[in-house]
């Protein structure tokens, strides 16, 4: 065979496997409808595609760019949405299987869907029409080819049912309800409470959205300098995989642009910017139980009934006692209830949109939060911040101030102010800091008590040498941070309490040594006497989940092949800690459920600055996706400036 043959042949094959590699790569991905037609339209409305997975919108009316924001999170969160919805309606064992029973039992206690329609019913005509216009625009993606023959959809055999404008209200109990802290009570004997722990415990791994104690915000600027005033938000969102935030930035001829952080399934904006004014939300909500006294006389039951798609109907009967709901027996004239805002006829869409400027009355003042505790920050078009809600920290410094509800936040302030000291205020770099003021500070009052050890073996050398030498930063290749971490837990488990620099300890010399000692012994026996393998990003590896996937035991379909493979949970190196301001793991103080590696980061600068954000976005249907993954933290995207390859021209129907 000739040589020109041979280069012939070879030319070919390269082009060939360029193809076939350019289309791994890149999908197959279809571009998005150019033109989609949408009833109940007033005006032509354009949504931008960019290349950054956010959304633009451009509208002549308010209620049309709400069916708009519909129509982006139907097309790009439209599987998360789903999944929310049946477990807010508790239909799962409807479309999943009657192992799910249990969390459609839970959701109906908790009132998601009931306590909605109530809500409904009560809103005034124009929110009515705004929660009606986004549903129009939820549907219309819904409905649409593109998103029906979606793997998720097409294994499970699930066409996306008719949106509700109410099941919106139902999505943002389920959210406020994820945001209040897991239920804890006293152990008391047959008063239904570890039922119902148990029961709430599902759901919320069901979801993988815990965490959100753990969110903080703040702002900072130069002294006497408050027009490059920053404002920062911090959404920890748990161990889902699934994308949660959406960014948009909406356009409208009669008003300032809309720049903000939405949820799906609602028209939820917890961070953004609008008119010169900036906020975010840390979407906590309060949920209590106690006992209280019963007369049955007064009790008022309902009764709800769960289809599952495989097994038998049951009954479900919710008793409440006023506006609290029973999670027990009665025994014998007493009862535990649950307290919770969710559990009344409210809801927080009059206060989410007139906070993004889409509501009917612009001059009206802004109604209260119901649902949500409105715990954030704000920031006026001079930079001026102000406190939103009763967060509890509050950490005001010379040129920032600190919000949040972890008794880590306290620490994150500490670097905060740090860092506002140091030089110009650089929001990219700070909130990527590794750096813990709490290890920095802690660390040499106990390091003396280690230089007295007792014929430490070449282990334990190695580890208090590298403990010595440790910065209090905690990268990933960090082996004193892992040394320290061990040691901080078995020293808080030996004394109590979370240790301070100021702690005064009835033999703190012996105590720390020995709990040393058993750290060491921990860390030899997990990762083996090599102390160069005890690192950061293997002792506080991230693993986050895919819902659903991730539940192969309750679905009754069979999804070991994909739950294995493709939807298998990601895992990343880990990084950063409670107390620094990038957020991470703490082993001494671990969240109930969990690590909550998922996380959202926004910022924005001054009165017209846009809105940056970091966050992890991997997409499981392209090929290669595992392995073209960086390990290193996602670069900041700018959501006004990203490209735009592709538009959809949202119309009204031809006459």
């Amino acid at each position: 065979m000739s040589r020109r043959l041979y280069f012939g042949l070879a030319g070919v094959l390269i082009a060939v496997g360029g193809a076939v590699l350019w289309w791994a790569l890149g999908g197959p991905v279809s571009p998005p409808p150019a033109v989609h037609p949408i009833a109940d339209l007033r005006d032509t409305t354009t949504v931008g595609w960019t290349d950054r997975h956010t959304a633009t919108i451009e509208a002549t009316h308010a209620t049309d760019a709400l069916t708009a924001l519909g129509y982006v999170h139907g097309m790009k969160r439209a599987w998360t949405l789903t999944v929310w919805r049946h477990t807010a309606l508790g239909t799962l064992s409807t479309a999943f299987g009657d192992g799910l029973v249990p969390v459609d039992r839970h959701a109906r206690r908790l009132g998601f869907a009931h306590h909605a329609r109530r809500a409904y019913e009560r809103l005034g005509t124009a929110t009515r029409e705004r929660l009606q216009a986004y549903a129009r625009g939820l549907n219309a993606a819904l409905r649409s080819n593109r998103v029906q023959q979606r793997e998720p959809f097409l294994h499970f055999d699930l066409a996306p049912k008719r949106w509700a404008p109410w099941h919106s209200l139902a999505l943002a109990r389920l959210v406020a309800w994820t945001g209040t802290a897991p239920t804890a009570a006293p152990a008391v004997p047959d008063s239904g409470l570890a039922d119902f722990r148990a029961a709430d415990r599902r759901l919320r791994r069901w979801l993988r959205l815990h965490g959100r104690s753990r969110s903080v915000a703040w702002a900072a600027g130069a002294p006497g300098d408050t027009t490059r005033t920053v404002l920062f938000a911090k959404h920890v969102l748990g161990a889902t995989a699934n994308p949660v935030v959406q960014e948009v930035v909406i356009r409208r001829p009669d008003a300032a642009p809309t720049v903000a952080a939405s949820l799906p399934g609602a028209p939820l904006f917890p961070t953004g910017r609008t008119n010169g004014r900036r906020w975010t939300y840390l979407l906590h909500s309060d949920a209590t139980l106690v006992p209280i006294e019963v007369d049955s006389t007064e009790a008022r039951s309902r009764h709800e009934r769960i289809a599952p798609a495989r097994g038998s109907e049951q009954l479900v009967e919710i008793q409440r006692h006023g506006a609290r709901v029973r999670v027990g027996p009665i025994s014998p004239d007493s009862a535990w209830v649950l307290e919770w805002p969710g559990l009344r006829a409210r809801t927080d869409l009059p206060r989410w949109l007139a906070t993004a400027h889409l509501d009917a009355q612009r001059d009206a003042a802004a109604p209260d939060f119901h649902l949500v505790e409105g715990e954030g920050l704000r920031v006026d078009s001079t930079g001026a911040w102000s406190v939103q809600g009763q967060p509890p920290v509050v950490d005001r410094g010379p040129a920032s101030i600190l919000v949040g509800r972890s008794g880590w936040a306290a620490h994150q302030a500490d670097v905060l102010r740090a860092q506002a000291r140091s030089g110009p205020v650089a929001p990219a770099q700070w909130s990527a800091s590794d750096s813990s003021a709490w290890a920095a500070a802690l660390l040499p009052t106990l390091l003396p008590d280690l230089a007295s050890l007792n014929a430490p073996d070449s282990t334990t050398v190695d580890a208090r040498s590298y403990l010595r030498n440790w910065d209090a930063v905690y990268d990933p290749a960090s082996i004193g941070a892992v040394v320290f971490a061990e040691w901080m837990r078995a020293y808080r488990r030996e004394i109590g309490r979370r240790p301070t620099p100021t702690d005064s300890v009835f033999f703190a010399g012996p105590r720390r040594r020995r709990t040393f000692r058993a750290a060491v012994d921990s860390l030899t026996r997990r990762y083996g006497t090599d102390v160069r393998q005890w690192r950061w990003e293997r002792a506080a590896s991230e693993r986050r989940f895919f819902p659903v996937w991730a539940a192969d035991s309750l679905v009754a379909e069979d999804v070991s092949a994909l739950s294995s493979t493709r939807f298998a949970p990601l895992d990343r190196p880990g990084r950063g800690h409670a107390s620094s301001l990038s957020g991470g793991p703490a082993r001494i103080d671990p969240l109930p459920l969990g690590p909550a590696p998922t996380h959202w980061d926004g910022w924005m600068q001054g009165p017209r600055g846009g809105l940056t954000v970091r966050r992890l976005r991997f997409e499981p249907s392209r090929f290669f996706a595992r392995s073209l993954l960086s390990r290193t933290r996602p670069p900041p995207v700018s959501v006004g400036q990203a490209p735009i390859p592709n538009t959809t021209r949202l119309v009204p129907p031809s006459p």
